[in-house]
């Protein structure tokens, strides 16, 4: 072994110091490239983050504008019609209308549905929940106006069409669901911001 060592250091000492130089130089070329390879790829890395990042977000921004869109869209027909549905009830509470006139004209525009109740309730729980407790007390004077119908039907068939005193109540909460109605629609636009 101590032979092949001997004869290896002989070898070395005869390739010429030109050599060596063109030797090293390569080496440190080699690594420079190297270096500049991976300083561009990290470099170009970095840049791709960033712009798939910037691009996430614009998809995202353009996804919220689209859904609030929608959102203003829907629950303005929705609630528009909600506070429709309940005129009849009051005319007829107010002597004008009788009951079965009042379901006629709620099942005629119940006909033409074009809102969609359930997609307004999905779009503010999914996406803007910060409406929900708006959104939660037009449906409670829903409930309120509904339960007043149902009483008064129930006088109504009872045969005193008188609804003077369902009047005094219903009124009040009809007025209010149509300001809150109003004030919602300011709501969904003041998300945008």
């Amino acid at each position: 072994m101590g032979n092949a060592v001997k004869e290896i250091i002989e070898l070395i000492k005869i390739i010429p110091s030109g050599a060596w130089v063109a030797f090293a130089t390569a080496i440190l070329t080699s690594i420079l490239t190297l270096i500049g390879v991976w300083l561009t790829n990290n470099a170009s890395n970095q840049r791709l983050k960033i712009q798939l990042e910037h691009e996430r977000k614009l998809r995202d921004e353009e996804l919220t504008r689209d859904r609030l869109e929608e959102l203003y869209v829907l629950s303005n027909k929705y609630l528009g019609t909600l506070v429709s549905h309940y005129l009849p009830f009051r005319m007829v509470m107010n002597g004008e209308l009788t009951f079965n006139q009042a379901l006629d004209m709620t099942i005629e525009s119940c006909s033409r549905k074009d809102y969609e109740p359930h997609r307004v309730t999905m779009l503010i729980h999914m996406y803007f929940p910060e409406i929900k407790p708006e959104f939660d007390q037009l449906m409670e004077i829903r409930e309120k106006l509904n339960s007043i119908i149902d009483g008064y039907k129930e006088q109504y068939k009872s045969g005193n069409p008188d609804g003077s005193r369902w009047l005094e109540v219903f009124q009040p909460l009809l007025e209010r669901l149509g300001n809150l109605a109003d004030g919602f629609d300011k709501n969904v636009v003041q998300l945008k911001k």
